[in-house]
């Protein structure tokens, strides 16, 4: 019963829509070109109400009936009707379909001379698409500067749209200049009609968007501020929705989360009241379209009095209807599953934004995490240092040794970690270089064998004879694994042996894997540890809480696993234990091996370092000190500037042989000084002073536009100090001469 129920509303429903595409059809069909013409209009005006469907529908129609009228007509109406299709096309974000419709609209305004307005109109919809759709704003560009080659005798509104859009290009290319004199052309013309305030708001967010790309934040705030109160005074509620989305992105990007939240919630609401007003445009449209039914119902009921129905056509009909019935039935269930996986894609959409946005900002505070921790180290170890140098009371130099031991191991906590953040934020990655491990091996045990005698233990390396010396890989990511590991072994063995193992190769073409032990015979680790010992904080002993942080064997499982390896233990109380895993690389096919330390033989020595002066840009008080006195135990002359724009006053007025320049300072940073000082000094080498690691940084450093010829990191061993100071000063004296 259930499903004869079913069949017969099925049935009623594609009486219906058949009969209205019937009706839709013969009401266009006995249009006016003028009329058509307005229907165009009408529809565009409502698409939101209308919906995507019923609009396609009426789109195609008007296609059919347009063929009726002369060519130049035709054309017209079928360039309105693409663009048209478009535009419906652009608004669900369908860009590939959009652009194909844009063109084929085109076309046929090609043809036809004495419609500027819509071949306008189209170019600039391609426009918006290259720019919006496919991020081409080069092409874009190509597109507004066509119209205004080929568009005669503009009128105010047209001219003003081509230069709004045309100064939104601007703003994406970063032509901020450009953009600025003609938004400032359109905000005059737009201001003067109460009817432009759609296009008047849109000014005003591109003035946003202008400052906010300049980095004035203050002045982005108020123009977003304006654009969004025009918009809610004359009730545009989607272009409201858009300038808080804006608003709300520069507002967490300069960390202000608590007004942020007041604008989502803006936001939320003008989305909410958008629907309500498009629900109740959807309504009164369907009023329209039954009575527009009913009246064809009378006039329909009328024509087929005059006429009579053969039972063989009724006949054929009911068996059409019956076989459209199950298509209908598929149809829908297939329509009620796609509406379910839109569904469900939009909530995964809202989800990965929202974790966009954490991560952002936990990259953001990883940055001043490492920043605010590592400057007040940089001071601790710097002046540890120079006091050890001065002071040789041997009492007091024995606490200033342990000042400085305290601050170096307070350091390597830090950067234990930061580096696991790190690894969770995905931003380490391997690089690929040629070593050779042979060499990495020997370096490795050297550095040990000190550590290792204080506590009595023997390091052994035992190296497999077959293993191909020169390999392309990470080597510094690699040495961090033996270093951990060997560490730990270290830690825990007392008056015994450690074993480092590079065994077993497997060599396939071009690439070996490579086995590696790190084996020691100290206490072990209690099987019950052994499954929880590579977690982060896990140590295998609650009184191992003084030897550490319990984040080193977490770090090199995370390594190895970059390595493409897997890391496996075994372990027996009292017996030792054994870190064993196999990581694949590349061979590396070149006969000659490159030896990696050579110094480059335009270097000239430095004699006399008095003759050099060094300009350091810092606004810290204490690294002020810690800097140049540190420099003064080489016999380098210094200058202090407070911050960046003192130091480019300072570099026009004197000559200096090298720049120490911060990045974080008041007024104006290292990387902003930096550049400017490049525009009229391209000599002179300039180090950028970080106590930041995170990938943007770094990458906004080595960036060949930043105009840094080095960087590094705070606080800095003093060995590496002076020799970048000085492979840099010798490397400029060798270019002069």
């Amino acid at each position: 019963m259930n499903s004869l129920k079913i069949k017969k509303h099925h049935i009623c429903f594609i009486w219906i829509h058949l009969f209205f595409s019937i009706t839709t059809a013969q009401q266009y069909e006995e249009m006016s070109f003028s009329e058509l013409e307005s229907a165009i209009i009408h529809t565009e005006e409502h698409l939101n109400s209308i919906g995507r469907a019923n609009s396609l529908m009426i789109i195609e129609t008007i296609i059919d009936v347009s063929e009726k009228f002369n060519t130049k007509q035709e054309y017209y109406l079928k360039g309105s009707l693409y663009n048209l299709l478009g535009k419906v096309y652009f608004s669900s974000k369908e860009y590939k379909l959009a652009l194909e419709n844009y063109k084929i609209a085109d076309l046929f305004v090609k043809e036809l001379k004495g419609f500027s307005e819509l071949a306008i109109d189209i170019n600039n919809n391609i426009a918006l698409v290259y720019l919006n759709g496919f991020n081409k704003p080069g092409r874009a560009l190509k597109r507004i500067k066509y119209i205004y080659e080929n568009s005669e005798d503009l009128n105010d509104y047209s001219q003003h749209i081509l230069e709004l859009n045309l100064a939104n290009i601007y703003i994406k290319t970063k032509h901020y200049r450009k953009a600025y004199k003609l938004l400032e052309k359109c905000k005059k013309f737009f201001s003067s009609n109460q009817q432009h305030a759609s296009k008047l708001a849109i000014t005003y967010t591109s003035f946003g968007e202008y400052y906010d790309g300049n980095r004035y934040y203050s002045q982005a705030i108020k123009y977003f501020e304006v654009a969004a109160s025009i918009a809610e005074k004359n009730q545009l509620y989607r272009q409201a929705m858009i300038i808080y989305q804006k608003y709300e992105e520069l507002l967490i990007k300069i960390g202000r989360e608590d007004k942020a939240y007041v604008i989502l919630k803006k936001y939320t609401k003008h989305h909410q009241t958008a629907l309500e007003n498009e629900k109740l445009e959807a309504n009164q449209f369907k009023k329209q379209l039954i009575v527009s039914e009913e009246k064809n119902t009378i006039e329909t009921q009328k024509a087929q009095q005059s006429k009579t129905i053969s039972i063989f056509t009724l006949s054929l009909l009911l068996l059409c209807l019956i076989l459209f019935c199950f298509f209908i039935y598929n149809h829908k269930k297939t329509k009620v599953l796609g509406e379910s996986l839109a569904l469900r894609n939009k909530e995964l959409k809202i989800s990965k934004e929202k974790s966009d946005r954490l991560a952002a900002v936990k990259t953001k505070f990883i940055s001043t995490v490492s920043h605010e921790l590592r400057t007040p180290l940089y001071g601790v170890i710097g002046l540890s240092s120079i006091l050890m140098e001065r002071i040789h009371d041997e009492e007091n130099h024995k606490f200033i040794k342990l000042m400085k031991f305290s601050a170096d191991h307070l350091l390597n906590l830090i950067n234990d970690v930061l580096q696991v953040t790190k690894m969770e934020s995905y931003e380490i990655s391997l690089d690929k270089s040629t070593y050779n491990i042979k060499s990495l091996a020997d370096d490795i045990k050297n550095s040990f064998e000190y550590q290792a005698e204080k506590n009595g233990n023997t390091l052994h390396l035992n190296f497999d004879s077959s293993i191909p010396t020169m390999l392309i890989g990470d080597s510094v990511r690699l040495s961090q694994i033996f270093i951990n590991l060997i560490s730990n072994a270290n830690k825990f063995t007392q008056n015994g042996n450690i074993w480092l193992n590079f065994k077993n190769p497997v060599i396939t073409q071009n690439k070996v894997d490579i086995t590696f032990e790190i084996r020691d015979d100290g206490r072990g680790i209690p099987a019950d540890k052994q499954e929880i010992i590579f977690e982060k904080f896990s140590q295998a002993s609650s009184k191992d809480h003084t030897n550490g942080t319990g984040l080193g064997l977490n770090i090199v499982k995370k390594l190895v696993n970059l390595h493409g390896g897997e890391i496996k233990l075994k372990s027996e109380l009292g017996k030792g234990s054994t870190f064993y895993f196999t990581i694949p690389f590349e061979i590396n096919q070149s006969k000659e091996e490159k030896i990696e330390k050579d110094v480059p033989q335009t270097f000239i020595s430095l004699k006399n370092n008095e003759d050099y002066n060094i300009l350091v840009v810092e606004d810290n008080k204490i690294n002020q000190i810690v800097t140049q006195n540190i420099l003064k135990t080489r016999g380098y002359s210094s200058e202090i500037a407070d911050n960046g724009l003192i130091a480019i006053d300072m570099v026009k007025n004197n000559t200096y042989d090298l720049i120490l320049m911060d990045l974080n300072m008041p007024k104006m940073g290292g990387i902003e000084s930096t550049k400017k000082i490049r525009e009229f000094n391209l000599d002179i080498p300039i180090i950028a002073l970080t106590a930041s690691d995170t990938k943007d940084t770094i990458n906004q450093i080595l960036n060949p536009d930043s105009g840094f010829s080095d960087y590094m990191r705070k606080p800095y061993k003093k060995e590496e100090f002076f020799i970048k100071i000085e492979s840099l000063i010798t490397t400029t004296i060798s270019k002069a001469s």
